[in-house]
């Protein structure tokens, strides 16, 4: 927030993330600091196989640059778990070296199984950022800036071995006004959300480089002003391989047990995912729960005065949950597996659609469907 005019900022970089871990405050101040780059992948990794869907969350980071000296952390460990990171700005002192393409240094680094045949495995909610860790030398010791301390002597360092590919990744970062393009109204949000809220001209907002762009959004009416409105992402799809193309051949495929009526031959099949994070098995049974149900509610385009849950799913990443609600939903699973990977999903058609869950002691609670969700497990969602 901005001292002099109280107007808050929406921070939007280009590409990735860009962070940088503090010094130590023991650090002299006329040291010259370096800063070396860490790939960080985060993210669930779902991996079905014949028997169940298991989610395994993963966060590593990896050494962006190549023939450092034996002495360099080939990872920041949990530092870039436990430590508070800062955002780099164009400000910001030191030498930055320009990182590896993440896809060289990642690859083959996450956990999981082989996928084969018989197993299939997404990544959902994966983000990547490039962390900058501080260093220093000493009398031809490399110091660790967040420590303060000499790495262990294995090869003596001269400055002349940072003579690397400098950049300046703070001009990457964008600092935008969080006030409405449309009316000038203060924009809420939440500072992991990536969709900001004008509750003055009934819009929603997205940041996009160097300014905000309005997006779509539709919203079902709630019944109480108590009812909290949760995102969701609503995909329709080409399904290649697999005859998935009305709600009647899901109902066939998940075998659900009901009769199926006439006009579900009709109406297309709609994927649901949630446009916010959760824990993972939670996560999953939303998938499938709303992708059975179909739900069809009146909807509006109209912000309700009701407390929005922020988004931060992005579409791309509920577009990857298709594979991982058909597994889920689809039988014989076994046979679905076999051919899973191979499937290629065009998506035609994304929707971000709030619905209102009723709140409870402990839950909220869809009125109709009688989903819940737990209130912790949502406020816990903030670290994932």
């Amino acid at each position: 927030m901005c001292e002099f005019c109280r107007v808050r900022s929406c921070i939007s970089q280009k590409g990735f993330p860009r962070y940088y871990l503090p010094c130590s405050p023991k650090v002299p101040q006329d040291a010259q600091l370096i800063y070396l780059p860490y790939w960080r992948f985060k993210g669930v990794r779902y991996m079905c196989t014949a028997s169940s869907i298991t989610p395994r969350f993963t966060d590593i980071s990896t050494l962006a640059v190549a023939d450092m000296p034996p002495q360099v952390p080939f990872s920041l460990g949990l530092r870039s778990q436990a430590m508070p990171m800062k955002l780099i700005r164009p400000d910001t002192k030191g030498k930055f070296f320009r990182p590896l393409p993440s896809a060289m240094v990642l690859k083959g680094k996450t956990l999981g199984l082989k996928q084969t045949t018989r197993t299939f495995q997404e990544d959902i909610g994966e983000t990547f950022s490039l962390i900058y860790s501080p260093f220093y030398i000493r009398q031809q010791h490399l110091v660790d800036g967040v420590t303060n301390q000499a790495l262990p002597i294995k090869k003596s360092i001269t400055p002349d071995i940072f003579d690397l590919d400098r950049v300046r990744p703070g001009v990457e970062t964008y600092f935008i006004a969080g006030i409405c393009p449309g009316c000038g109204a203060d924009l809420e949000g939440s500072g992991d959300s990536l969709v900001l809220v004008c509750r003055n001209c009934d819009s929603l907002w997205r940041a996009r480089e160097k300014k905000l762009a309005k997006i779509k959004f539709s919203t079902a009416a709630p019944a109480h002003k108590d009812d909290i409105m949760l995102p969701f992402w609503r995909i329709s799809a080409n399904i290649s391989s697999i005859n998935l193309s009305s709600h009647a051949d899901l109902a066939r495929m998940a075998n659900l047990p009901l009769a199926i009526p006439r006009e579900w031959e009709k109406k297309p099949v709609y994927f649901w995912s949630p446009a916010f994070k959760v824990r993972p098995n939670i996560f999953l049974r939303l998938l499938g729960q709303l992708t059975s149900a179909q739900l069809e509610p009146p909807l509006s385009q109209t912000v309700e005065d009701n407390l929005y849950q922020p988004v931060n799913l992005p579409a791309s990443e509920a577009i990857q949950t298709i594979r991982i609600t058909m597994a889920s939903l689809l039988k014989p699973r076994k046979e679905i597996l076999e051919i899973l990977s191979r499937i290629e999903v065009t998506p035609q058609n994304v929707s971000l659609i709030f619905l209102p869950f009723k709140s409870s002691l402990h839950d909220i609670i869809h009125p109709d469907l009688g989903i819940g969700i737990n209130k912790k497990a949502l406020a816990l969602s903030d670290n994932l």
